[in-house]
């Protein structure tokens, strides 16, 4: 093997090892994003709550799922939360857009839990 050839091995592999390296670092800041966004799209809307009064739970699914809205597929959180009221606790269910971080619904569930 020539100087030559052992140089172009060198770099290749040296191209090779960075190539692998940049590809891991990327998909666990992807994977780390991923896990967050859940996080805060839970914490936001529990902050717009506690301006009205104390929460008594709240949960976000941890992995977005594919929906139609308004003619129109997204990927969505599914969450709920649960809110002290003058008459007991009432549920809330909401849906954040994955992509744009935008509350698509907000609805208050029919019934009061005790």
């Amino acid at each position: 093997m020539t100087e030559d050839e052992k140089k172009l091995l060198k770099y290749t592999l040296y191209g090779f090892a960075n190539g692998v390296m940049a590809g891991l670092v990327g998909a666990v800041a992807w994977n780390l994003q991923a896990r967050e966004l859940p996080d805060s799209l839970l914490a936001e809307i529990k902050s717009l709550f506690l301006k009205e009064g104390p929460i008594a739970g709240a949960w976000i699914e941890s992995r977005p799922r594919t929906t139609v809205w308004h003619n129109q597929r997204h990927q969505v959180y599914f969450g709920g939360i649960t809110r002290e009221e003058q008459d007991g606790l009432a549920q809330y269910q909401f849906m954040f857009d994955a992509r744009t971080r935008e509350l698509l619904d907000l609805k208050k569930e029919a019934g009061q839990l005790d």
